[in-house]
């Protein structure tokens, strides 16, 4: 199989996959998820072209279990550019759903600890995106700019001593960078 130069260059600029077990191929953070829906084998040989890990289990464009399968359509999401962070958010939500409900219905305790963790993961992150610490839709591709983010924590803590030195790092980081 051979890839173009463009494919190998990107699949070098993202970060490392970072799933919950060694076997998954989806549930967690950097999953290269539009390689993987591509086929087993096209993952694996861009990997090694890009000289990245192959990580997961084969086929790597299956889930491994329940909660790994509970990131399939989460990674969806998350892969496109487009998503709001209102769909992000959605994703979400019914990703920690699903591992919770996995969660519950296995008996492997490696694969409820999994799915607890994950949720509480979920849980974790959603509180620091409404705290305005993280952005909306943080970790896709899609989601709130950086801008927004920092005009809602400047609003969020106005009156603050934090709220003031927001606005002076929302000053600076927009004379360099277009708003959405």
């Amino acid at each position: 199989m051979s890839y173009t130069p463009e494919e190998i260059k990107g699949a070098k600029k993202r970060g490392p996959e970072r799933h919950l077990s060694k076997k998954y191929n989806f549930a967690g953070p950097g999953t290269e998820y539009a390689a993987r829906m591509k086929g087993s084998d096209y993952y694996e040989g861009l990997m090694k072209a890009a000289g990245r890990p192959v990580i997961g289990t084969k086929p790597y464009n299956k889930p491994f279990d329940k909660v790994d399968s509970c990131g399939l359509p989460h990674d969806k999401v998350f892969n496109d550019p487009n998503a709001t962070s209102a769909e992000i958010r959605r994703a979400d939500d019914v990703f920690q759903q699903c591992a919770l409900k996995a969660a519950q219905d296995t008996d492997v305790p490696d694969e409820r600890f999994r799915g607890i963790f994950a949720a509480g993961g979920f849980e974790l992150k959603g509180r620091l995106e409404d705290a305005a610490i993280l952005r909306r839709g943080s970790f896709a591709q899609g989601g709130e700019s950086r801008a927004k983010q920092l005009a809602r924590l400047g609003v969020k803590y106005a009156g603050t001593g934090l709220g003031s030195k927001v606005s002076s790092l929302l000053k600076v980081f927009n004379k360099g960078t277009k708003t959405q």
